[in-house]
């Protein structure tokens, strides 16, 4: 069980190891400004400790500025967990503790807020079979956590778990399954939705819907990746635009990764490729989903590789005849965001990139901001790891509060080795 400890920061600052390369490769692109190198403070909050790294989900805020998120390792550390602010402090407190062969196995999506209040996420792996614990089987859930209805006096207590879906409990055959990496969202009916990266009638991946009935939550698979010869899977999870279409991405389809567009018709939806990627400047394998801003554009990136295929990040403009217009807006020297981006209020966008010890063996993941100013897009390095007590290899979504810090997870390093919880101030 994760020991709970005081509360240990570390400030440390930026370093410009990789400009000179960056710059580079982005002076081909006319749409982008010079990039901006901003030595923002770094406070780790928590060190992870006692085994239970691997944090890979990212981080959620409640209203109070509290934060969630979820750890795996093997199945007695795999959590839910709760970061507490009190005062100056930050409290480690683990919500729950999964039972792989009942309600889950690696919940490597991250924990979001539903409208009833309860948080909700998915396991890639776990169900009731034996197979779903120890092989990608056709297996996974959907699962809800939520506080005890009596409260525990001034001791911490657990929080009780509902196993919403078992993937393939029903139809191992067509259902989806090991569901994607990306957080579950919610419709103005509090249905849910999000993807699965295998399974499904072609055994490349699924869309779903789960509906809440009266006894318990229905599942309805909206969209089955075809594959078309190649693998889809879809890890990305799913995002509306303002007239409640789905959209989301396949990291391996066409080839380079492919954009989906999910309209419903009826009882249906229809599913249409928007943007394919070319594996050139525009990049590969977009493994992040997307975000919209107020005009209905939607911004993502693509991981890449190593060269020719670099990481980008790019935004999709929809255009008067129905079509897409794909505009890249910064290259990366080496592999680009894994996860979803962040944009806040005003429109700028947050990311972080995982390393790239292939290309630049010093190199440990950085937090990045993306901003237009007067028509032009501007990248800002807003922190680069050390791969010490900050932590290395920052991984998941990251949070934004109000007064625009950034939080998000390492998965390495850190005072303990294990990774690390920390904090941007702007």
């Amino acid at each position: 069980m994760p020991n709970r400890l005081g509360t240990l920061r570390v400030a440390v600052g930026g370093n410009n190891r990789w400009l000179a390369f960056a710059l580079a490769l982005l002076c081909a692109l006319a749409v982008i400004a010079t990039p901006s190198m901003q030595a923002q403070t770094l406070h780790v909050l928590y060190a992870l400790t006692d085994r239970p790294g691997g944090d890979l989900s990212g981080l959620t805020l409640d209203r109070a500025g509290n934060l969630y998120g979820t750890t795996y390792y093997g199945p007695s550390v795999e959590s839910v967990f709760e970061l507490r602010h009190e005062g100056s402090s930050w409290l480690f407190q683990p919500l729950y503790y999964f039972q792989p062969h009942h309600d889950g196995h690696a919940p490597f999506a991250p924990v979001v807020f539903g409208p009833d209040g309860a948080l909700y996420g998915t396991t890639i792996q776990g169900g009731e079979l034996q197979i779903c614990y120890y092989q990608l089987g056709p297996c996974g859930t959907v699962y809800s956590v939520q506080p005890p209805p009596d409260p525990c006096g001034g001791t911490a207590c657990l929080w009780n778990e509902t196993r919403i879906y078992w993937f393939g409990a029903l139809d191992a055959v067509n259902d989806g399954y090991n569901p994607g990496s990306g957080p579950l969202i919610f419709d103005s009916t509090g249905n849910i939705y999000g993807t699965t990266n295998l399974g499904g009638l072609h055994g490349q991946g699924t869309a779903y819907q789960m509906v809440k009935t009266q006894n318990g939550w229905r599942e309805h698979i909206i969209a089955n990746f075809t594959g078309n010869g190649s693998p889809e899977n879809a890890v990305s999870g799913l995002a509306f635009n303002s007239a409640g279409n789905l959209f989301g991405t396949l990291y391996m389809a066409g080839s380079f990764g492919q954009v989906f567009e999910l309209t419903p018709s009826g009882q249906s939806w229809n599913e249409q490729t928007i943007y394919s990627f070319q594996g050139g400047n525009d990049g590969a394998l977009p493994v992040g989903g997307l975000v919209f801003d107020a005009a209905g554009n939607a911004y993502g990136s693509t991981a890449g590789g190593y060269p020719p295929q670099p990481g980008t990040l790019f935004q999709l403009s929809p255009q008067a005849d129905g079509t897409w217009r794909e505009t890249v807006l910064h290259v990366f020297p080496g592999n680009g965001p894994v996860n979803n981006l962040t944009m806040d209020a005003a429109g700028n966008i947050y990311g972080t990139t995982p390393g790239t010890p292939g290309i630049n063996p010093d190199h440990y993941g950085m937090v990045f901001k993306l901003s237009l100013v007067n028509g032009s897009w501007t990248f800002t390095q807003l922190y680069e790891f050390t791969g010490g007590n900050d932590g290395a290899f920052p991984s998941g979504i990251v949070a934004i509060d109000s007064a625009g810090n950034l939080y998000g997870v390492c998965v390495a390093a850190g005072a303990n080795e294990q990774g690390t919880i920390w904090e941007v101030t702007p």
